[in-house]
């Protein structure tokens, strides 16, 4: 679930929640990242937006069995805590901090921007 509780860093609106459809993962680029935000029945998870397999970027689409699956290779995670379900990838996706306020997505961006 999002959570940004008491953390430092900037954080910046992503998307209305109600955008968000319910069982799917929409990629998003946000300070020049790859962000993938997954609406599950147990709520909204942010995870980097790229497989940890071959680095490629995951594309918008439905969630099934509540998992992400990597276009390229089939590769899948779970959309709650990004724990790899099926390889080839074998390392989890890594969950990024984020609060939903006001309706609004909003995720904190505590990494360098690209010049």
């Amino acid at each position: 679930m999002l959570d940004g509780g008491g953390k430092s860093g900037r954080y910046v609106d992503v998307v209305a929640l109600a955008e968000l459809k319910d069982q799917f993962a929409t990629l998003f680029k946000v300070a020049d990242r790859a962000i993938v935000i997954t609406r599950t029945p147990a709520g909204v998870n942010a995870f980097d937006g790229t497989c940890t397999h071959a680095r490629f970027h995951f594309a918008t689409s439905r969630l099934v069995d509540c998992e992400l699956e990597c276009p390229a290779h089939g590769a899948r995670f779970d959309a709650v805590t990004g724990a790899v379900k099926k390889g080839p990838a074998t390392r989890p996706l890594e969950r990024l901090d984020a609060i939903v306020e006001n309706g609004v997505v909003r995720l904190r961006v505590d990494w360098p921007e690209t010049p």
